[in-house]
Formats: C-alpha cells, sequence, structure tokens
C-alpha cells in the first residue's frame, strides 16, 4: 500500500464513510466481505476497516503479483518506510488456502511497537489482495488474525474488462496536476493509557502526463508505503505508473492510476461547477499557466 494516512490506527476509530457488507470493486475484479462489526472506508490507496470496540486497522490493498513464489518473496521484504514503520516477518511465511500465503509480522508502526497478521491472496487472471491487521504489540490479538482470516476467506475474484472512456476526461486531465487538501481532529478521552483523540492531514498530488505516465505524491500524518504484494518494487520507468480514464460498470468514468510496482489506484471522476472532483473529494486541477502549479513531467 502507497501512502496510507491515519493518526490514530491503534485505537477503536470513527470512519467518516462507513460501508458494511459485501463490497464490489468491478473494474479489480474484487469483492469481499466486511466482518459484523467492523466498518470499512475506501481511499487512493486501497480500503481501511475499523471496529468501534476494537482497537487497531485492517488495511486491504491490490497487487499485480501473479504467483506464490514472488508473493513469498514480497512477504519476506517486510513493511518498512522512514516514518517510523519497520515490520519482519515474526516465524514462518505459510499456506493460505491453494492460493495465499499468510505471516506474523512484528516492529514498529509510527515508532510504536506493533504487531500485525498478514495474508496476500494471488489472482493469475488480475489483481491480488494484501489483508493486513495490525495493532500495538500490547493490544494485538487472536481476534486480529480470526477478523483478516475471515476477510480473506470471503473474497471472490472475477474477470475484468477495461473499457477505455470515450469522453472528454482525457483531454480535460493532460498536463494537468490535481492536488487535494484536508485535515482533521478531535479530542476524546483516553482508552487502555492512550488518548482516544485523533484524527488526520491529507494532501496528494497526482500529475498527469500527455505522454501517459503520472507522477504522484502524498503527505500525511501517517505513511506506508508496501509496494506490491507485501514488499517494495521499483522501476525504472518515467514516472510512477501508467494513467488512463476508463468506464465502470455504472458508466462512471474512472481515472486509474496503474503503478509500476503493480498497485492500481481508482478515482470516480465529476464535474460540479466545472470543479473536478474524485470519489466525491474536491481537487484543484491546475496546469501552471500562471504560477508553478503545474505537473511535473520531466
Amino acid at each position: 500500500m502507497r501512502l496510507l494516512s491515519l493518526l490514530a490506527i491503534f485505537l477503536p476509530i470513527s470512519l467518516i464513510a462507513q460501508d458494511s457488507g459485501r463490497k464490489d470493486f468491478p473494474n479489480l475484479g474484487i469483492s469481499f466481505q466486511i466482518p459484523d462489526g467492523w466498518v470499512g472506508q475506501e481511499n487512493e490507496a486501497g480500503y481501511v476497516m475499523g471496529s468501534y470496540t476494537d482497537p487497531g486497522i485492517i488495511l486491504m490493498t491490490a497487487h499485480q503479483t501473479q504467483n506464490l513464489d514472488q508473493l513469498r518473496v514480497e512477504a519476506q521484504q517486510g513493511l518498512h518506510d522512514n516514518e517510523g514503520t519497520s515490520l519482519s516477518v515474526d516465524g514462518e511465511i505459510s499456506k493460505f488456502s491453494s492460493n495465499g500465503l499468510q505471516a506474523l509480522y512484528q516492529g514498529s508502526v509510527g515508532f510504536q511497537p506493533a504487531k500485525a497478521f498478514a495474508i496476500g491472496l494471488v489472482n493469475p487472471n488480475g489483481s491480488g489482495v494484501s489483508i493486513i491487521g495490525m495493532s500495538t504489540i500490547d493490544q494485538f490479538s487472536d481476534k486480529h488474525r480470526e477478523v483478516v482470516t475471515q476477510i480473506a476467506s470471503s473474497v471472490k475474484f472475477s474477470k475484468v474488462t477495461v473499457v477505455e472512456s470515450k469522453s472528454e476526461w482525457g483531454n480535460l486531465l493532460q498536463n494537468a496536476r490535481l492536488t487535494y487538501m484536508n485535515s482533521y481532529y478531535s479530542s476524546g478521552g483516553s482508552y487502555g493509557g492512550y488518548s482516544t483523540g485523533g484524527g488526520y492531514s491529507d494532501k496528494e498530488i497526482i500529475d498527469l502526463c500527455a505522454q501517459g505516465y503520472f507522477n504522484h505524491s502524498s503527505n500525511s500524518s501517517m505513511a506506508f508505503d508496501t509496494g506490491g504484494g507485501f514488499g517494495s518494487s521499483f522501476d525504472q520507468n518515467a514516472g510512477a505508473g501508467k494513467w488512463k480514464v476508463i468506464v465502470n460498470n455504472q458508466g462512471q468514468d474512472v481515472l486509474q492510476l496503474n503503478f509500476y510496482n503493480g498497485e492500481v489506484y481508482e478515482y470516480v471522476l465529476s464535474l460540479q461547477d466545472n470543479k473536478t472532483y474524485l470519489n466525491d473529494r474536491r481537487f484543484f486541477r491546475t496546469y501552471g499557466n500562471v504560477t508553478d502549479d503545474g505537473p511535473n513531467c520531466n
């Protein structure tokens, strides 16, 4: 997962948009069941699930790793970034069902001692998924393993037919910079010796270049960069990956970012009073015509 922002990840959380039940992502050919007592929220990097009563979070992301050997290599690499996150495999990596691997991790997240349990599933015909449940060491329990296992067991893969959009969005977004800025904070009491106050601060920039590649950055109070199925991978091609505008099953235009490391981000596009919205979030669309606010396409 790339740059997923959440401030109070180890505490019972209150998600702004709360999903429950079965979730379906037809453009990725992935569907799964949110467990009872948990709610979810989609963001630019993947899907986040939390509970009102259980500490910790579940992170779910798509990847393009299509065989178990490569998935094992990525799982062994662990999760590491420059923001206080360093999780290494704790024990053996074992098989999960016929198309997955599972492993325990231990280390730190946001400079706090943490444990995690992850399951990665491969899909030979398209995007696979990684599901990671994590919490502080003292609050991590078998419940996190059970919830991750329950979600992984509910995953269904289907064939995807990508239809490229014939709308004007492709021209509108060429050589454009899309910028999103948002922040939120709330204070509260304490839970298990920790303050339950929390919030987030997000800034996301997407530079869409006419040559078909893009650059992406996200500055937040907390960040992860887990590359492919579990670990990190890099590419020497221009930008961070390739972008295009497609049509989803509901007939909506969708900006699709295909990172070289296999990750896929998708944003439903809409215009309201000539203002640009991605997944119902307002992004400023600029071209650098007046000030230095154009895309980085060098």
